[in-house]
């Protein structure tokens, strides 16, 4: 046995592996499929996307000489950036990692926080503002297969097989841009607004100010990262949508007509920018250099149970939009058919497209209805014992007019009146025709019960106590 370098009883090897308590036990668990085979756990899952915490941030000269490759793509590193863009950088990030310090929290893969916006910027401008950088983004090739790689086994919901057949389809790595439906590509567009200043929605006098920032919803992943990387620390697009991009270029093309001289430091007057938001000191680099701030463009961060309300809302409000338009299409093949409900096509089609009423105006017609119907049936009986005998047909009658011009708007306490009175008179009638009855018979039994008695009662009754 020890030829064989371990234990060997009766030919066969006998494996001894250490005790373990049972919380390291159901650890070292494996778990298996129906089929009894062993489940392979997901390479690389990551249902937080925390892959995407360092997406967008500009390296510094401290850093790797990789990372300080990718910033210097377009706008430079860390020390290319002005003071004011550090400060807010630092600020974003140091937030960003204590809400992902809670399991609440997640990278929203599909939305862009875009920050340090212009305050002029609207949601339209924003839009084609992505959606241009989107397209140059796509061209350029910033979205590679690695990437898509990354972001598949984040989801843990493919096999490893399925990923990397995947990644070999160009078309499954970055989708193509419709460009003639955009809101396909990019649902929707937002930026936070002060709403004690204004109105969220209207015409531009109307709006309330920007805050400075906003986000942008895409379809997919690869997109929202293509439009990231072409806009985030890219001097480009700082003069028109940036915060002090303005001031900051006016401040190095006068410094530019100067031959270049300047105080070094923070200085420079420290007048505000064209935005009134900036001065002039803000874009002053320690060696005197006017330094252009940034577009600051990173992943979402958001919170589990809103993210699941709010997709929740969308889905009820998209399935409600398509429930009305099968409606409206149901109408519209009624209305050609011309079998539509208690006359309805019929009034669509006088009405033109008439709007439909609500519920209380139909409630009230009804209720109008029915009390002209019943005041026209009251009044119909006393009309016509009213009418002269000798008139003519076509002869206009004064009480028939009296009658309508009262029966346009009866007051209720007459009316109730009236029917008390009526229906004193049927009890009086009633008591008169009994005991009348009662009376005849007494005295047709006194008389023989003969014609002549009955012609006496007539000719001369009693007075009663009712009368």
């Amino acid at each position: 046995g020890a030829s064989q370098g371990g234990l060997v009883l009766k030919g066969r090897r006998i494996l001894v592996d250490p005790a373990v308590d049972r919380t390291t036990a159901s650890s070292l668990a494996v778990q298996r499929d129906a089929d009894g085979k062993p489940i392979k756990k997901a390479v690389g899952k990551d249902k937080r996307n925390m892959y995407l915490k360092n997406e967008g941030r500009v390296a510094s000269s401290s850093d790797s000489a990789l990372a300080r490759d990718d910033s210097a793509k377009f706008g430079g590193g860390w020390e290319q950036l002005p003071p004011g863009d550090r400060a807010r950088r630092e600020k974003a990030f140091a937030d960003k990692s204590t809400k992902l310090r809670s399991p609440l929290f997640f990278i929203n893969p599909c939305r862009l926080s875009v920050r340090n916006l212009a305050k002029h910027v609207t949601e339209a401008e924003l839009k084609q503002l992505v959606f241009g950088a989107l397209r140059r983004g796509v061209e350029d090739g910033l979205a590679t297969p690695k990437d898509a790689v990354s972001h598949w086994r984040a989801g843990g919901e493919l096999p490893h097989a399925e990923v990397m057949r995947r990644a070999t389809d160009p078309d499954l790595v970055c989708p193509p841009l419709n460009e003639k439906n955009v809101r396909e590509v990019m649902p929707s567009t937002f930026i936070e607004r002060d709403v004690s200043r204004g109105k969220k929605a209207g015409s531009d006098a109307q709006l309330a100010p920007s805050r400075g920032f906003g986000w942008v919803d895409f379809a997919h992943h690869a997109h929202a990262l293509a439009a990231l990387r072409q806009l985030n620390n890219n001097p480009e697009y700082s003069v028109e949508y940036a915060a002090g991009g303005r001031a900051a270029a006016e401040l190095a093309k006068r410094r530019k007509g100067k031959g270049g001289k300047g105080r070094k430091g923070k200085g420079g007057g420290g007048r505000q920018g064209a935005d009134g938001t900036e001065g002039e000191g803000d874009f002053v680099g320690e060696d005197g250099r006017v330094l252009v701030p940034r577009l600051i463009v990173e992943f979402a961060v958001e919170n589990k149970v809103k993210s699941r309300q709010q997709a929740e809302k969308r889905a009820q409000k998209k399935a409600n939009k398509i429930k009305q338009r099968i409606e409206q299409r149901e109408k519209k093949r009624k209305l050609r058919r011309g079998d539509g409900d208690d006359g309805e096509a019929a009034d669509g089609a006088e009405g033109g497209g008439e709007r439909k009423k609500g519920r209380g105006a139909l409630q009230r017609e009804k209720k109008r209805a029915r009390r002209e119907a019943e005041e026209a049936a009251a009044a119909a009986p006393s009309a016509a014992a009213a009418a002269p005998k000798g008139k003519a047909d076509g002869a206009p009658d004064k009480t028939e007019k009296k009658a309508k011009t009262k029966t346009v708007k009866p007051k209720k306490k007459r009316k109730k009146m009236e029917r008390e009175e009526a229906d004193l008179e049927d009890m009086i009638r009633s008591y008169k025709t009994s005991f009348a009855g009662a009376a005849s018979a007494a005295v047709g039994a006194e008389d023989g019960g003969g014609p002549e008695g009955a012609r006496i009662m007539k000719k001369t009754p009693g007075k009663r106590w009712f009368e």
